[in-house]
């Protein structure tokens, strides 16, 4: 591109990182968030993108950040040298292109990603105009991708792929009874998928007793208070987790009393970073644990053509760069482009002075349409310009270039 992009972005992802350290590094989200807005802003503005799958810091300007991101991780314990990912310019700009538009997702396509990176954008708005550009073009990616694309008509979420795991080899999904642990965005999303798989026998758990009941009433499934967790588990086929404690919520003792007589295993799937199963039960007799990395290694992409969406998506993110391209253009010629029509409204003025000074008897309204005229004439080739100055080179600005 001739427009030199100066983002950057550094962090690790599922194809570079195991749960392990995605979810050592999805406690650091808030600690990095404090250390940015301490800073000096020094023409750098900074966004943190931190979902279960990945854990990404952005920035803009000529600063280099990745070796206070490097030290930061560090000084926590989590090493990165084999799972960290950089890209720069024209790169990074893709890169989040990409995310946003699902295709760096562990479901291709999944829609849950695209509302995490608007969410950054709201929380970074405020941090410049170029990071504000960036996301802002990188939503517009997502949006067109789902509208345009076979990923769009066949919409998928790891809520939904979670759901669709679990019930794979039943032949009845009415007679399934499940309890989803947790009342946020993720269990709205389970919750909707069982619904719609016929799943009648649902119940919802969590800490917060009002909001699992607000949820529960939204969608016509049962509740009840955290304090009874282990009677619900009794006779349930299916567990989903998605609650966002730091530390294991379910204990493997628990899972084995639930387990004890069955003659089907209990599914669970943990869906949360950090994981909140404690890894033991995936030992436990009559218990199938699957976390998220589990679930990438079985799940089926999101389109039917999985190859043709991605090319259609492809083409989106290309016209997309082109968009931002401008954009950025446009506002570093801002300064120069305004002097200019100053200078060309200076200059019609004068030549208009210059007219009218060889005229005899001209009224005011003369003198007036004398003076528009001047103006309108600068108007219009100035706009042909500064159209062509931003736009990029191309055989239009060169045939202005030869004019000049």
């Amino acid at each position: 591109m001739s427009v030199k992009l100066t983002f950057h972005v550094v962090g690790v992802s599922h194809h570079t990182a195991s749960m392990r350290v995605r979810e050592q590094l999805a406690l650091m989200e808030a600690e990095v968030i404090n250390w940015l807005e301490r800073q000096p802003a020094g023409g750098r503005s900074t966004a943190v993108l931190s979902t279960c799958n990945r854990f990404e810091l952005y920035w803009s300007g000529d600063d280099d950040l990745e070796p206070w991101f490097r030290e930061f991780v560090r000084s926590h314990g989590v090493e990165l040298d084999t799972a960290l990912n950089r890209f720069d310019g024209e790169a990074a700009v893709r890169h989040l292109f990409s995310v946003a538009a699902g295709l760096e997702s562990q479901i291709l396509g999944e829609t849950e990603i695209l509302g995490q990176v608007r969410r950054v954008h709201q929380a970074a708005r405020t941090q410049g105009q170029e990071i504000d550009a960036l996301f802002r073009a990188a939503i517009a990616v997502g949006r067109r991708v789902r509208r345009e694309t076979a990923l769009g008509r066949h919409p998928a979420s790891v809520s939904s792929a979670a759901v669709d795991v679990a019930l794979a080899n039943r032949v009845d999904c009415s007679s399934a009874v499940a309890v989803v642990l947790g009342a946020g965005e993720v269990a709205d999303g389970v919750i909707r998928r069982l619904v719609e798989q016929g799943v009648r026998r649902v119940t919802l758990v969590n800490r917060r007793p009002e909001r699992a009941a607000a949820l529960a009433v939204t969608w016509g499934v049962g509740s009840r208070p955290w304090t009874e967790i282990a009677a619900t588990l009794s006779d349930a086929d299916l567990l989903f987790v998605t609650t966002g404690a730091k530390h294991p919520l379910v204990r493997a003792e628990d899972l084995a009393a639930a387990a004890l007589g069955r003659e089907s295993d209990l599914a669970v799937l943990d869906l949360a970073v950090p994981r909140n199963v404690e890894a033991s039960a995936r030992a436990l007799h009559g218990i199938r644990l699957l976390d998220l990395d589990d679930l990438q290694e079985v799940c089926c992409p999101a389109a039917g053509q999985p190859s043709i969406a991605v090319a259609e998506a492809q083409r989106i993110l290309e016209e997309e760069l082109k968009r931002l391209e401008v954009t950025v253009r446009a506002r570093g010629l801002a300064p120069t482009l305004a002097g200019l029509h100053r200078l060309g409204l200076r200059l019609a003025n004068e030549e208009a002075d210059r007219a009218l000074a060889c005229l005899d008897s001209v009224s005011g309204g003369e003198r007036q349409i004398v003076r528009e005229m001047a103006e309108r004439l600068v108007r219009r080739v100035l706009y042909r310009v500064s159209r062509s100055l931003r736009e990029g080179p191309s055989d239009e600005a060169g045939a202005w270039r030869r004019i000049a």
